[in-house]
């Protein structure tokens, strides 16, 4: 069975603060591909209906053409700018989010990074890099692009919807096994944490040491449920083989939680259809979205 997740006590300062859960579905970043929209819909009515989630409404039109070596380029930035438009109404502490595509993630983790001076690892576990530049991307697709447009580089419009941009020592990479060149030479020129599922595998702990190690108290979590070993869990946009189990899974989150405080979780790239309602994994990550952020 999957762990059960450590409550923290009622007189901790994080539940005083305000948090927001949030649906955003975004799926223009994948392409033409609208898997992840339907799967984010799909993971809050079958898991977390009883959450209070704000809704960010998202356009299911075709996709706006390339500009500026994005595909979707104006969709994305009118998405961005509508999250900010909730991230500004709520002025939220604490984030618990269901997402489409990766670039979901990137405008809650720029905001609690601003509200946090920086004083936040961004533990990224995730098959893909997501580092791409617009420039150096073959396929033009943003869900490669959102980590990278949170270090700075990207589309000026883009960067100009972030609310703060982060350091790369803030970083920590986890389980990503499929890599482009120019995601590996980023990687490699800023020396980010990284670990790859093997070793996650084998020992779930590193990432919490590693958030010790880097000095830092508060902590975002993006999961990309391709992060998984397809044989344990398929229902995501990109599966790639050699994953991390849903063991490890479970049990970094768990580390994590004992030691740091998470201020923000988000669930990503979730593609299963209306029928899922009874997978363990799934349960557990909400439980954690609604006890643990």
């Amino acid at each position: 069975d999957l762990h059960s997740f450590p409550t923290r006590r009622s007189s901790d300062l994080w539940q005083t603060c305000g948090k927001l859960n949030v649906l955003i579905p975004f799926w223009q970043g994948g392409g033409r591909d609208l898997r992840t929209y339907r799967g984010a819909y799909n993971l809050k009515n079958n898991y977390a209906n009883d959450v209070d989630m704000e809704i960010v409404d998202v356009s299911t039109a075709d996709i706006a053409p390339t500009e500026n070596d994005v595909l979707g380029y104006s969709d994305i930035l009118n998405g961005l700018d509508d999250v900010n438009y909730v991230l500004r109404e709520k002025s939220p502490e604490n984030i618990f989010l269901i997402g489409g595509s990766c670039e979901s993630s990137i405008s809650c983790i720029a905001w609690l990074n601003k509200r946090y001076a920086g004083n936040m690892a961004i533990v990224y576990i995730d098959a893909h890099g997501d580092l791409n530049t617009p420039q150096a991307s073959d396929s033009k697709l943003f869900y490669g692009m959102g980590l990278r447009a949170l270090t700075g580089e990207s589309d000026p419009e883009i960067l100009d919807k972030l609310f703060s941009t982060v350091d790369p020592k803030q970083i920590i990479m986890c389980g990503n096994r499929n890599l482009d060149e120019e995601e590996s030479r980023f990687k490699e020129e800023h020396n980010v944490s990284d670990f790859t599922a093997g070793e996650l595998n084998s020992d779930p702990t590193v990432v919490a040491k590693e958030i010790i190690k880097k000095g830092m108290d508060n902590v975002f979590i993006h999961i990309d449920l391709d992060c998984l070993d397809p044989s344990e869990f398929s229902e995501s946009q990109v599966p790639e083989p050699d994953g991390l189990t849903c063991e490890a899974l479970i049990s970094i989150l768990e580390k994590i939680g004992e030691t740091s405080n998470v201020v923000g979780l988000g669930i990503l790239e979730y593609t299963g259809d209306e029928n899922d309602k009874s997978n363990k994994l799934l349960k557990r990550l909400v439980q954690y979205g609604k006890e643990q952020v």
